[in-house]
């Protein structure tokens, strides 16, 4: 189960959070973009799937100036939250979190943009993060090769999902990867019993989305095609995505 910075993410997402920060940005989208950072930085390395230890958060100056004394304290929230985030998942943070936040003009108001690192790592696990990263990066190509030849899709970069119950998520190539599932940080929440908690990914891989199942307990299938955690499947334009019994298409702008 997550910890208590989960909490801080429901009632963010029920609203009650807009009287206590006065401000645009609410706790719910750093702590996604943070997540979201974490698992686009993930490599797969000698121990299994790592995670970075450093992440900075970027808001517009005024949004950042309005959390005031709380910056402090919602940084180490974040990064506790980070910390269940990577153990729930089964991912090894190479060292605790660490969470900045950072005033950055280039920022649209009301939102923010995340970077994960490793930092601060003694040589030899310098090395093995670097092979790591060289390793996940060929084993990435590798899924798009191999997506392609079982299902030549197109994909465009301006697509929309879209559901039959009004759900309407942009697929941005620069958000890198995209959460779906019934819990509340991820970044397409599906009201779905049968859909699991952290069900599924998207990854935007080179200039394709792939569809990735995370050993979801009702399984994922993209066209009719079951996909398995270690066999994604390209998803383009039209695209139909079930997640257990709920359905999904894949529409261009």
């Amino acid at each position: 189960m997550l910890a208590r910075f989960e909490k801080l993410v429901e009632q963010a997402v029920e609203g009650s959070l807009r009287r206590v920060f006065p401000t645009t940005v609410q706790p719910v989208q750093l702590a996604k973009a943070a997540a979201r950072a974490m698992e686009d930085a993930q490599v797969i390395g000698l121990h299994g799937a790592e995670v970075p230890n450093k992440y900075e958060l970027q808001l517009a100056p005024d949004d950042l100036e309005r959390f005031g004394d709380y910056t402090s304290t919602l940084c180490d929230e974040l990064g506790r939250y980070l910390a269940d985030y990577a153990r729930d998942r089964g991912l090894r943070l190479v060292a605790e979190p660490r969470v900045e936040l950072q005033p950055d003009a280039g920022v649209r108001a009301g939102s923010a943009r995340a970077r994960a690192r490793f930092v601060d790592l003694a040589p030899p696990t310098r090395h093995e993060i670097d092979a790591a990263v060289e390793g996940t990066r060929r084993l990435r190509l590798a899924d798009l090769a191999g997506a392609r030849a079982a299902s030549p899709a197109a994909t465009e970069r301006g697509m929309w999902l879209e559901d039959r119950l009004g759900l309407r998520a942009a697929l941005d190539p620069q958000m890198g990867i995209v959460r779906l599932g019934r819990a509340a940080d991820n970044d397409v929440v599906i009201a779905n019993q049968r859909v699991s908690r952290y069900h599924a990914q998207l990854r935007w891989v080179e200039s394709s989305w792939l569809a990735y199942d995370l050993d979801s307990t009702n399984g994922t299938w993209v066209d009719g095609q079951r996909v398995f955690p270690s066999q994604p499947h390209v998803f383009g334009s039209g695209a139909e995505l079930r997640l257990g019994d709920h359905e999904l298409r894949a529409a261009a702008e």
